[in-house]
């Protein structure tokens, strides 16, 4: 099977902590694993559409507006893999959807990813949540919505203390990996939760200037040793933080999968998360599950895991969540949903 991948070609400045990107990536290296070719639908190239299967599409909305009147350069099949990112009610979202159909030029992201979605001939979601999300918050045909979970890959051998040597971290600490300047990340909640716990933490990732980032170096500066700021990290280095940290603690808004979150645990580390979107999907009753506004919340969910031995059935459970996996649903999705 011949499939393009297609990403916003927005992602191409500061696509490095982006979970969007990286799945596409993780997801085209384990289809042509099992022998299919996959190709990056870069938008400086010109491609032939009808040279390919599937086209698959992700995230939606503005980024790729119209996609789905595209049909007759060829297309055979085209699948959306829409990115819903909220905890809005589906009421709401319904709204919002309509009120975008019956405005003209009057544009909101529910009535495109709508119109993308009836457009396609599969919509692939990565959890429970956003399936709900599309079939009952904007109506689209369950049989043509498709769940198709994402995957870790199987650690590389780590070494946890050249991580501690190198950074200058001592003993087991929390972990959070991210951009996490964005604010869905929840990084400030989650450091001053740590501090409430009184427990070590160490935030890693990309990031931007402005108020949380002044607000985390802050919290640094009061908390020596308690709290450590770190840039963006090679592979290599993430890989032994993962095996050194005890605690991987993503308690967002919203996740769609929380990739890093299963890198982490598949290192063996238990896992601190947003119970919103995705992530029950992925960690079972093997996590521990917060809201985000809850700082005390956060606080003994920490505690909780910190103490809890359950990280070793965790690393088993994820280990069945592999990118092959997901590559072999995501075939047999497209083969299903196959037109003709």
């Amino acid at each position: 099977m011949h499939i393009g991948f297609l990403l916003p070609a927005t992602m191409a400045i500061g696509g490095r902590s982006n979970g969007i990107r990286a799945q596409a990536i993780y997801q085209m290296r384990a289809l042509e694993r099992l022998g299919h070719a996959v190709t990056p639908m870069h938008p400086w190239d010109e491609h032939d559409a009808s040279a390919f299967d599937v086209i698959h599409f992700f995230l939606g909305g503005l980024a790729t507006y119209s996609i789905e009147r595209m049909r007759n350069t060829g297309i055979r099949m085209l699948s959306f893999a829409p990115i819903i990112d909220t905890n809005e009610p589906y009421g709401r979202y319904r709204l919002a959807s309509r009120l975008g159909h019956a405005v003209p030029k009057m544009f909101t992201i529910p009535a495109v990813l709508a119109d993308q979605a009836n457009g396609s001939d599969l919509v692939v979601c990565r959890s429970t949540h956003e399936h709900g999300r599309m079939t009952k918050g904007l109506g689209i045909d369950p049989a043509k919505c498709r769940i198709v979970l994402n995957g870790v890959d199987q650690p590389p051998p780590a070494n946890p203390q050249r991580a501690r040597d190198q950074l200058g971290i001592q003993g087991d600490f929390l972990l959070h990996v991210s951009a996490y300047t964005q604010e869905r990340k929840n990084t400030v909640r989650l450091a001053r939760a740590a501090l409430e716990a009184n427990l070590p933490l160490v935030i890693a990732g990309s990031s931007t200037p402005g108020a949380i980032k002044d607000e985390l170096v802050e919290l640094e500066r009061q908390n020596p040793g308690r709290i450590h700021l770190l840039d963006f990290l090679p592979r290599e280095t993430l890989n032994d933080l993962y095996a050194a940290c005890r605690v991987f603690c993503l308690p967002s808004v919203h996740e769609g999968t929380g990739l890093v979150a299963l890198e982490a645990a598949a290192h063996g580390a238990g896992v601190v998360i947003t119970k919103h979107g995705g992530p029950p999907d992925y960690f079972a009753d093997l996590g521990y599950y917060v809201d985000h506004e809850d700082v005390p919340a956060i606080a003994r969910a920490l505690a909780a895991a910190w103490a809890d031995p359950k990280s070793e059935a965790l690393k088993a459970h994820v280990s069945t969540l592999t990118w092959d996996a997901s590559a072999r649903s995501l075939v047999e999705a497209f083969e299903a949903r196959r037109p003709g």
